[in-house]
């Protein structure tokens, strides 16, 4: 079944009990993309959380416009055991879009785009970076869509190292992925001190009530394809970020990214 992004403004009336207009954009797809006529069902998610059975109820001619109407809701899913944040350094090409794709499929929570040292992209002033974090929102958003997620991911502006770590340190746990390797592997560094205990892990699987508590947060902190610089080494070692490797392959950066995240979930028992 189709599912598309919806706004909460748009849907305030939908929730009223009353029909809704489409946003343009979401009435070009399910129109002139996805092909549905009036009469037919589409699920809408406001990025929230929440998540609805919806049926086309008109179809202007041209399909630059359309209204809907709420069937019902969709029941949500468990709250994740952790709220996981990556600061990727911003690599060239497609590649951000590559991490923000799968990293949203694997279930990250916010994305920090990072002007690290050694980024070879570069943004010559706000309006630029603020137009690309606009259209890197817009990919989140496609691939909630593709997933199932009903919760979309923060994407911040593009911000300064220290910015990153200065709030990946402020109540979570985070980790510096370095290629140099640091003195245990990410791995390592989670069966030393686990990120949900093994006994918190045993109660909420046997009361399936994942929302006991908030969940644990953490930050993984992604360097460029030119690796760290010394000074950025030393910022994270005075704030108290953990140096971690991922084994002896060093890995791409955004392979990087997603194979540290798919270990934290697997870790927290979010995966499996």
């Amino acid at each position: 079944m189709p599912r598309v992004f919806i706004s909460s403004s748009f849907l305030e009336s939908g929730l009223r009990g009353e029909e809704f207009d489409l946003d343009p954009d979401t009435a070009k797809k399910l129109t002139r993309v996805l092909r549905l006529t009036s009469g037919e069902i589409f699920v809408a998610f406001d990025g929230l959380g929440g998540e609805w059975e919806c049926v086309l109820t008109s179809v202007n001619e041209t399909g630059k416009s359309a209204r809907a109407a709420i069937l019902n809701e969709v029941p949500g899913e468990s709250a994740p055991r952790l709220h996981i944040s990556v600061a990727q350094a911003v690599p060239k090409g497609e590649k951000m879009e590559f991490v923000l794709q799968k990293g949203t499929e694997l279930g990250v929570q916010e994305f920090w785009p990072l002007l690290a040292g050694r980024s070879v992209p570069t943004f010559e002033d706000e309006m630029r970076a603020g137009v690309r974090a606009d259209r890197w929102r817009k990919i989140v958003q496609s691939a909630c869509a593709q997933c199932g997620r009903a919760d979309v991911p923060i994407v911040h502006a593009p911000c300064e190292f220290v910015t990153a770590v200065d709030y990946g340190t402020n109540n979570s746990r985070c980790f510096m992925l370095d290629e140099r390797g640091g003195s245990e592997t990410l791995r390592q560094s989670l069966t030393r001190e686990a990120l949900v205990p093994q006994d918190l892990n045993r109660v909420l699987d046997a009361a399936g009530a994942d929302d006991v508590e908030p969940p644990r947060r953490v930050m993984l902190l992604i360097g460029p394809e030119g690796g760290w610089t010394e000074r950025e080494r030393e910022w994270a070692d005075r704030y108290g970020v953990e140096s971690v490797g991922l084994g002896r392959s060093i890995l791409r950066t955004e392979t990087t990214a997603l194979t540290a995240v798919s270990i934290l979930r697997w870790e927290a028992g979010d995966l499996g």
